[in-house]
């Protein structure tokens, strides 16, 4: 019995794929030829955190604008209940989010439909090989064969685009860029401000795990010549005892602070005198956007998406504890500089990447492809209820 059961949690990725397929032909995912609403079909890894969240705001808008949308995800994480709370179906469907075969099963899925098959939108939100190691080239690999599957391919970033079209080659030229955006009246400077200590604080925001980086700036913390200074982590993940060991090695036990996951992350940005985001890779973090919106100053690693703050932060090399130590130091020592960063990452974050922007940029490639909303494109401001929910065990 014990086997059965592993065997229905972990089913073959072969397995996976048959079982998605079957609901595209029961659900009649197609788009329909005759005018109505139009059925779309989410397939998430991400169940948390950033991607997760940008998977919600979608599914909300595609519900507002008439589609009728299934997500299929895994059942840990927040996204199965966020998208049912939002009017959409949801399907049960188990992968990894680490790298794995897995990943391609929306893609495979669909085209095996053959002629049936409906279009297929791709958002990569960082791509596979970036994960590097020994899997990188299979990557490649993979995604150059997978790429002329899609119907058409979302990168969240210029850069991310880059590095497709680097990879991918000319195949790759008709990537359609459309930035991840941001609610600039839910994350703003004024709100509520988590509690917080007298001495300086540094403040990250992410999942606990190798690509966001968190272990760099810990070890940014213990160069920092700011002693007084606090380190708050704020998320969870796979990476967390690992930093918890590192933290202790490192004797910084009294300066670290280890919050867990937090369904609104504004009061602790708002709270921070300095936002640090080290990722080693990413498409455009969502938590970069959010913090710009609250007016934080910010240190970011130079990865895909982190152009966005441009002239309104500190840039610094990734997996560089140094210089990132460097950089929270020298804003912390200049309360002006750090209001004025803040401002001018804030008016960015309002001007240029908001979430109603991107969302209608993408149901509008939806239009294009001949996906028919039964009301139009919402035209009115977008607004994300407070989240309260807390994150599954997974």
């Amino acid at each position: 019995m014990k086997a059965v059961r592993q065997r229905e949690r972990k089913p073959s990725c072969g397995a996976l794929a048959r079982r998605l397929r079957q609901r595209l032909r029961a659900n009649r995912l197609v788009p329909p030829a005759a005018p109505g609403r139009s059925r779309v079909l989410i397939v998430s890894q991400a169940t948390v955190d950033g991607v997760a969240v940008c998977v919600r705001e979608l599914v909300r808008a595609a519900v507002s604008a008439g589609y009728r949308v299934t997500v299929a995800c895994p059942s840990t994480g927040d996204l199965s209940g966020w998208a049912r709370q939002r009017g959409a179906a949801w399907e049960r469907l188990e992968m990894r989010r680490s790298p794995h075969p897995g990943d391609l099963l929306g893609r495979l899925a669909v085209t095996s439909l053959g002629w049936r098959r409906p279009p297929v939108v791709f958002t990569p939100h960082g791509w596979s090989w970036l994960v590097g190691g020994r899997l990188a080239p299979a990557y490649r690999m993979i995604e150059r064969i997978m790429l002329p599957l899609a119907t058409a391919v979302i990168a969240v970033s210029d850069e991310e685009r880059l590095d497709g079209r680097a990879v991918l080659g000319p195949r790759a030229d008709g990537i359609t860029v459309i930035p991840n955006g941001v609610d600039p009246r839910r994350f703003c400077p004024r709100g509520p401000v988590a509690e917080r200590p007298d001495e300086p604080l540094v403040v990250f925001v992410g999942r606990l795990c190798h690509a966001k980086a968190p272990d760099v700036a810990v070890r940014a913390l213990a160069l920092m010549r700011t002693q007084s200074a606090w380190l708050r982590l704020v998320g969870d993940g796979e990476d967390r005892p690992g930093l918890e060991n590192l933290v202790s090695s490192l004797g910084l036990g009294g300066r670290v602070e280890f919050r867990g996951f937090r369904p609104d992350p504004a009061p602790d940005l708002r709270a921070a005198d300095v936002v640090v985001i080290p990722s080693r890779y990413d498409g455009m973090a969502l938590v970069l956007l959010e913090a710009m919106a609250c007016g934080a100053a910010i240190v970011a690693t130079r990865v895909s998406g982190s152009s966005a703050l441009a002239g309104a932060g500190q840039l610094v090399p990734a997996e560089d504890p140094e210089s990132l130590a460097l950089a929270a130091d020298a804003l912390l020592a200049d309360p002006r500089r750090r209001r004025l960063l803040g401002a001018a990452a804030r008016e960015k974050a309002a001007g240029h990447y908001s979430l109603q922007r991107s969302l209608q940029e993408i149901l509008r490639l939806w239009q294009s492809l001949g996906a028919r909303p039964a009301t139009g494109l919402p035209d009115r401001e977008f607004r994300p209820e407070h989240i309260s929910t807390e994150k599954k065990a997974s």
